[in-house]
């Protein structure tokens, strides 16, 4: 079984942008008890979802935060993200052989 730190993927992302209280801040919403709501109940409002990706540096993306509104693995991501995502798939390919 693999452990990880986090006690669900919403707190993945949460995490990967800052703490609770910045995730807050950053949000403008009034306390840090909605984002710890999001943590407890494992789900991030649809209308917050790609940007707290965004915010996180895409370690977690939309797909995987909410597969039930994002339904493929690169929806919610910018083209020019995924590019870069290849690109380094391509180059990391390359440079193992």
């Amino acid at each position: 079984m693999i452990t990880t730190p986090y006690k669900n993927i919403t707190e993945k992302a949460v995490k990967s942008v800052g703490t609770l209280s910045y995730v807050t801040r950053m949000f403008d919403l009034k306390s840090v008890q909605s984002v710890a709501n999001w943590i407890a109940r494992n789900k991030v409002p649809d209308t917050r979802v790609t940007k707290l990706c965004e915010m996180g540096g895409w370690v977690v993306t939309p797909y995987e935060l909410r597969p039930d509104i994002h339904l493929n693995p690169t929806s919610g991501i910018p083209e020019d993200v995924i590019n870069k995502w290849k690109l380094r798939l391509t180059h990391e390919n390359h440079t193992d052989s």
